[in-house]
């Protein structure tokens, strides 16, 4: 299903990607490069499908950004995290479609529930979608690792975006390694650079976000 709605998104055909493998771990959740391919480590019991789905859409989504999945934590890396916490929802959101299309109301009522929970557990931050948060948090974004409930805010801000318009998901083609890029600025103009018409007006309104 999460490959569906991605390559739906990206205007890709489905399962065209590099050669993907799920297997599961006690440890952290995690998108490992091996050879020509991926390995994606989940740690979730039994068939909690929301948290499966969760998990495997954030690691999908490095598996299709296809950087160096070094494990080093430098520049931008920030922006990628959030860009993943941001396909856990976006994906959880079409459960939540595919449950109530498919006779299984109950269960879209359950993903609705667990989605809710993800969408509003840190409004505290109250991040101002017209902008002028990021200058007080880039600091933190840039030197702090793993700010897991901050990167949920950004992401929560920038998911209307995504819904409205899914073809802002073909960014995720020209970002390549997130490391590379040492400002946020940059990574924008170059993603307006190579961005075709079905995007790149909700991608301006993306990047004001940051402004």
């Amino acid at each position: 299903m999460v490959d569906v709605n991605m390559m739906s998104a990206i205007e890709r055909p489905f399962f065209s990607t590099r050669r993907c493998i799920v297997v599961p771990t006690e440890g952290a959740p995690m998108c490992s490069k091996v050879g020509e391919g991926h390995i994606i480590f989940l740690n979730v019991k039994e068939n909690y499908w929301c948290q499966w789905v969760y998990q495997f859409a954030h690691e999908y989504c490095h598996h299709l950004i296809d950087g160096t999945l070094t494990g080093e934590w430098s520049n931008l890396l920030w922006f990628e995290e959030t860009i993943c916490e941001l396909s856990s929802l976006y994906n959880l959101n079409k459960m939540v479609d595919f449950c109530s299309t498919n006779g299984l109301p109950g269960y879209s009522s359950s993903v609705q529930v667990y989605l809710g929970n993800l969408l509003t557990k840190n409004n505290a931050y109250n991040l101002n979608a017209s902008g002028g948060w990021y200058l007080e948090k880039s600091e933190i974004l840039k030197n702090e690792k793993y700010k897991r409930d901050l990167y949920n805010a950004i992401a929560v801000m920038m998911y209307p975006l995504f819904v409205k318009n899914p073809n802002l998901w073909k960014l995720i083609l020209n970002i390549g390694d997130i490391r590379s890029w040492t400002t946020l600025d940059d990574l924008f103009s170059h993603l307006e650079a190579t961005a075709d018409y079905s995007y790149s007006e909700s991608l301006c309104r993306l990047r004001r976000m940051f402004s």
